[in-house]
Formats: structure tokens, C-alpha cells, sequence
């Protein structure tokens, strides 16, 4: 049997901006966003063809004040934003198809506010910086209604989703400092990152039945989430007017509340390597610019799901160690009333083999592009 998974989001969003005063700016609006979902299965038979579509849509007000003080030295952000869900009615193609008798609910209305502020020391060029907030995501269409045909032992549909799936919920906050040197052409920051993930979402080896409708190959399911914190060192260097490095370290220490694979007795968040460097380097020759951009990471955990057993186990993975390369040429027309830019890049430089949560990249890669600006 195969499978085919469409889906498609229109998002229209209008806002409006108003400056009551030259240090205040407030911004209001409103979005709406209408999500469709497809799931068709042709099995070889073609007797037994389905497909399961539904379509959720959202109202979303939001508000943002900037205020500057002291000169702009002090500096205030505060967001609010409030949405609300309408689930529509899933169709299936049969009668005993999954999630058909349930009871289905629109998703909880999202609540959520961001702020932080900045104080800058012009005297000894400092900056001190801290913020919060809170984040929010609804289950997309497929973790709630996915589903396939399972040819055996009998022809039958087989759910992955949960229809009752609680938001993902998540508490974030960070603070740090920054320092400018030499005219600003050399800056130093550290930054210190908490965030907390409740009601989670994963995919689960074993889950409970929907209804009636058992899931004997796994699906998704709310988790417990879990806490990342950790640390990130900077340094932005311009030694001329023409040339910018840049070089950060992170150090991110995330743990699950409760494995996220059962049974593995593994509590590290999966996919996550602890340390990470990049380094980026920018060269401009009057309208030729040349940029080298590298990414190392140490080695990670994660899940991959066997096909033979139906379950799901854990394997190590070296870190990425990626070097892009990537040049343009601007040429300037009549006067520069147009503009003509060449530009090619060759990513993975090296060819390095690495990993993304357990698939294999492409390797060299290069691209070739022309644009024209009036």
C-alpha cells in the first residue's frame, strides 16, 4: 500500500504601528490562519482506497510596546498575544475508520506574553540584557488524525494519531552581557538559557488505544517534557571596514522528565549534541564578497525505528563538522539604477558524512544563483 500526505496553510496578518511619543512604539494586530490536512491511502486491491482530511483555523490578536529611556541607555519590550482554534469536522472514507466516533474538541485558546529589558553602560561600553516568556503549540493535523493502511495481518486502518492531544507548553528565560571594545569593532557576550518543556509531544513505542481503535505500531502521545539550560560565548571581531569574524561556543544541557524512548533508562534529550562551536568569516573587495561559515558539534543520541522489530532504539552519532563556502559579484548598472549579482555557494566543503537525528545529509553540495535588482 502506499501512502500520500498533503497539506497546506494560508496565513493572512495585518498590523498596525503607532509612535504616541519618539522613545514609545506600540504595535497591535490580527492574524488568521487556516490549516488543511490530506492523508490518502491506495492499497493494492484498490477496493480498500481511503483518506482522512481535516482542517483546524485560528484568530490571533497581539499586542507589542518598545519603550526607550535615558537616552535609549534603558530599554523596555513587553508582547501579549491571544489565540483562539476552530476545529473542523474530519471526513473519513470509511465507515470504520479511526477516530471516526469520537468526540472531537477545538484546542485550548493560547495565552502568551514576552518581555525583557536592557540597560547600556555608555561609560564602559556594557550592555546588560535579561527576558521571559512563555511559548505554546498545538498538535499539527497529522499528529491528531494520521493514519495508514496495514495490509497484515488483515487489511485494516492502523492510527498513529491522538485526537485528544494536549498543547505543547514551554516557559523560557536568559539573561546576559555583552561588551564592546575598540569602538565597537570588537564585541564579547555571554549569555546564560532556561527553558522548560511541559505536556510534550513524542512518539511513543507503546501507546493506549483511541476508542476503539488500537495502535499496535506505536503513535504520538503527550510526554512530560523536559529542562534545557546551558550557556553561550561570543565574539564579533570587525578588524577593517571590509572584513567581520565571528565565533560562538554553546553549551546545552537538556534532560527529559522520563526517557523519551520507554525503557532505555535514557534521560538525555535525543538529537541534541552538549557542545557546539561556529565560525564565520566575511570578506569584502569592494563589490566581490566572500563567506566561509563552519558548524562543529559533538556527538548526540538518537532514535532510530527498525522496520523488522517495530521498535525503536538508540544509536550514537558523530557531530556535524561542516564547512560552506559561498561568493557573490554585484554588478552595478547605469548608475546604479540596477543591479546585477552573481553569487555560488559549495556547502559541506569537505564531504563530511554526519547525521541529522539519525538520517544521513547530502554530501558536497554546490549551488549557482543569479539575481537582478531595479
Amino acid at each position: 500500500s502506499t501512502s500520500l500526505l498533503e497539506g497546506t496553510i494560508h496565513t493572512a496578518n495585518g498590523h498596525f504601528d503607532w509612535t504616541p511619543y519618539g522613545n514609545n512604539r506600540l504595535t497591535i494586530g490580527y492574524e488568521f490562519e487556516h490549516e488543511e490536512f490530506l492523508n490518502e491511502g491506495f492499497t493494492p486491491s484498490g477496493t480498500e482506497n481511503f483518506f482522512t482530511n481535516a482542517s483546524q483555523s485560528s484568530s490571533t490578536i497581539y499586542a507589542q510596546d518598545l519603550v526607550r529611556l535615558l537616552d535609549g541607555k534603558l530599554q523596555f519590550a513587553g508582547g501579549f498575544r491571544a489565540q483562539f482554534y476552530n476545529l473542523g469536522s474530519p471526513g473519513f472514507s470509511l465507515a470504520n475508520a479511526p477516530y471516526s466516533n469520537l468526540s472531537l474538541e477545538d484546542p485550548p485558546a493560547a495565552y502568551t506574553v514576552d518581555g525583557s529589558a536592557s540597560y547600556f553602560f555608555s561609560g564602559t561600553g556594557t550592555k546588560l540584557r535579561v527576558h521571559g516568556g512563555n511559548g505554546y503549540r498545538v498538535p499539527s493535523l497529522y499528529e491528531r488524525f494520521g493514519s495508514f493502511f496495514n495490509t497484515f495481518p488483515s487489511n485494516a486502518f492502523v492510527a498513529l494519531g491522538d485526537p485528544g492531544l494536549k498543547p505543547e507548553k514551554t516557559a523560557a528565560f536568559d539573561a546576559g552581557i555583552d561588551q564592546y571594545l575598540f569602538e565597537k569593532r570588537v564585541s564579547i557576550s555571554a549569555v546564560y538559557f532556561y527553558t522548560k518543556l511541559t505536556d510534550t509531544i513524542g512518539f511513543g513505542n507503546s501507546v493506549p488505544s483511541i476508542g476503539s481503535t488500537t495502535r499496535p505500531f506505536g503513535g504520538y502521545e503527550n510526554q512530560k517534557g523536559g529542562v534545557a539550560r546551558g550557556f553561550e560565548l561570543s565574539g564579533d571581531l570587525k578588524p577593517t571596514a571590509s572584513t567581520s569574524v565571528f565565533a560562538s561556543y554553546t553549551f546545552t544541557n537538556s534532560d527529559q522528565l522520563a526517557p523519551q524512548v520507554s525503557g532505555s533508562g535514557v534521560f538525555r534529550t535525543l538529537g541534541i549534541p552538549d557542545h557546539q562551536f561556529t565560525f564565520n568569516v566575511t570578506q569584502r573587495i569592494k563589490r566581490l564578497w566572500i563567506n566561509a561559515d563552519f558548524v562543529a558539534t559533538s556527538s548526540y543520541l538518537a532514535p532510530i525505528f527498525s522496520n523488522s522489530t517495530f521498535g525503536t532504539y538508540l544509536y550514537r552519532f558523530d557531530g556535524n563538522r561542516r564547512l560552506d563556502l559561498t561568493a557573490g559579484y554585484t554588478f552595478s548598472i547605469d548608475k546604479g539604477k540596477y543591479s546585477l549579482r552573481l553569487f555560488g555557494t559549495a556547502e559541506n566543503l569537505f564531504d563530511h558524512e554526519y547525521f541529522e537525528n539519525g538520517f544521513r545529509t547530502i554530501g558536497r553540495t554546490g549551488r549557482l544563483g543569479i539575481s537582478f535588482g531595479f
